[in-house]
């Protein structure tokens, strides 16, 4: 791969200037792109009551913001219009809703096609089995999203554990994908066990949120890649959501995002990349840093943004699932 020279960190300030080129509607022949990280809320608690477990874990926060500024579809769709996004997915909402995804599958429904739904479920639950069979056939949703913290004494995430198995086998049937996002600690402790069971499971798409946080300080050399990281690039269902989260944090850790986005693409392939703009959840000019991820792929071919940005996803979110391998 030709590399740029190390970008310095003045990228947010370079792209201000570039903010009005995004008009109302995509322009013609603009890149087009899928979102696969919005979230969304309402403020209608009487209807769809805020989950007492996020509460627990510091959502109050969010449950202030989730009244204040709903994100509806209207709201999401809005910024999808400015921001020229055909489509995207639904990812629940653990902040507010938590396991229950009901807000996220009503307006799914309103919205077929436009709004594809990934619901969070708890991945050892006996029922949870039927439960992504029965929303596969009647919400029809493309995935379910695991997240969490390690056990602390045994420092396991339930959802790598034998005990979820259960879930896995499902959506390997079905064709489902599975989002993984490891929290507290380092995330990077439980790649070898995504390694495993995403070869066990191979017609799941297993999606690692935010590319499993790399630092870039860390390891500059590697783009603050582990070699956990690196191994993942041998395993052919295993994909990566670059997000607005993601940038976030790289900009705040100097990182040049060029060099960032060129180097992760030569390890993982741009047909295995994903974008999502983590509206709902990001506390930032959204609009901007669309324009932060497309100005990081610009030295890409076309046919590689193309991947990143629309047709991966495309090929990975299929409302019901994918079916069998």
């Amino acid at each position: 791969m030709k590399r740029r020279a190390l970008l310095a960190n003045t990228l947010a300030v370079s792209t201000a200037g570039m903010l009005t080129r995004i008009p109302a509607a995509r322009a013609a022949g603009a890149q087009r792109i899928f979102d696969c990280h919005a979230h969304f809320y309402t403020n209608q608690p009487d209807k769809y009551p805020f989950d007492a477990h996020s509460a627990r874990y510091g959502a109050e926060r969010m449950i202030a913001k989730a009244m204040a500024n709903p994100m509806t579809p209207e709201a999401v769709f809005s910024f999808w219009e400015k921001a020229g996004i055909d489509r995207g997915l639904g990812v629940q909402y653990s902040s507010t809703y938590f396991t229950d995804n009901r807000y996220l599958l009503d307006i799914a429904a309103e919205h077929p096609g436009k709004i594809i739904p990934i619901v969070i479920l708890d991945a050892t639950a006996a029922e949870t089995p039927a439960t992504l069979a029965r929303m596969a056939k009647e919400n029809h949703i493309a995935g379910v999203r695991f997240m969490g913290s390690a056990d602390r004494t045994t420092g396991q995430f339930a959802y790598l554990t034998d005990a979820a198995t259960p879930a896995w086998e499902i959506c390997n049937e079905l064709g489902l994908s599975i989002t993984l996002m490891p929290l507290g600690g380092a995330p990077g402790a439980a790649l070898p066990r995504v390694v495993e069971l995403a070869k066990r499971y191979p017609n799941v798409a297993v999606i690692l949120d935010h590319i499993g946080f790399p630092t870039y300080s860390r390891s500059p050399q590697t783009f603050g890649y582990t070699p956990d990281h690196l191994a993942l690039a041998d395993i052919p269902n295993i994909n990566y959501k670059y997000t607005t989260f993601l940038i976030e944090m790289l900009l705040s850790d100097s990182t040049p995002l060029k060099d960032f986005c060129e180097y992760t693409v030569a390890k993982f392939g741009a047909d295995h990349m994903i974008w999502g703009s983590d509206i709902g959840n990001s506390e930032v000019d959204d609009v901007e840093f669309v324009h932060h991820a497309l100005d990081s792929a610009a030295g890409l071919s076309a046919s590689d943004r193309s991947a990143m940005f629309y047709d991966t996803a495309a090929r990975l979110f299929i409302p019901g699932g994918r079916g069998k391998a």
